[in-house]
């Protein structure tokens, strides 16, 4: 009978998908004595474990564990939202109420923020745009061109 995967394999699946957080060489020199290797070693050696098919597939399984273990759905931040509305309300903490209120409109996708992003006219932020370009305008008649020229000459 065929062992499907060694203890220090399946330690270092573990690390990697844990404390280690996708970290190959770290997950390595928890799962190994790899005190007196070569950074390079540790490297090829996680990275030989990831390919090792019955390693990959372990990592998988607990990616998967731990994706559902750590997932939070719609309904219970909803509820979350909802508990915290109504004991809010319930103590008279209006403000708290009306963010929770807020929370859930967002989640429903009820209220959208919206962002503006405006340039003054006039050539203020042409003048930065050149600055930082390192290169004078070339014109300063009109407050909409900016002509990077290139100051200097280089001779090689």
């Amino acid at each position: 009978m065929a062992r499907s995967i060694t203890i220090k394999q399946e330690r270092f699946a573990r690390h990697y998908v844990g404390e280690c957080d996708g970290n190959a060489s770290a997950a390595y020199r928890k799962a190994y004595d790899a005190e007196k290797m070569a950074d390079s070693t540790v490297w090829a050696n996680a990275c030989n474990l990831l390919k090792n098919n019955k390693v990959a597939a372990m990592v998988e399984r607990l990616k998967a564990e731990h994706a559902e273990h750590e997932a939070i759905t719609l309904e219970e931040i909803t509820a979350a939202l909802r508990r915290a509305m109504d004991g809010a309300a319930a103590a008279g903490q209006w403000s708290a109420a009306s963010s929770a209120a807020l929370g859930l409109a967002k989640l429903a996708g009820l209220l959208i923020e919206k962002r503006q992003i405006s340039a003054t006219p006039g050539a203020d932020h042409l003048d930065a745009v050149a600055l930082l370009a390192g290169a004078p305008r070339s014109r300063t008649d009109d407050d909409n061109v900016v002509v990077l020229q290139k100051t200097g000459t280089d001779d090689a």
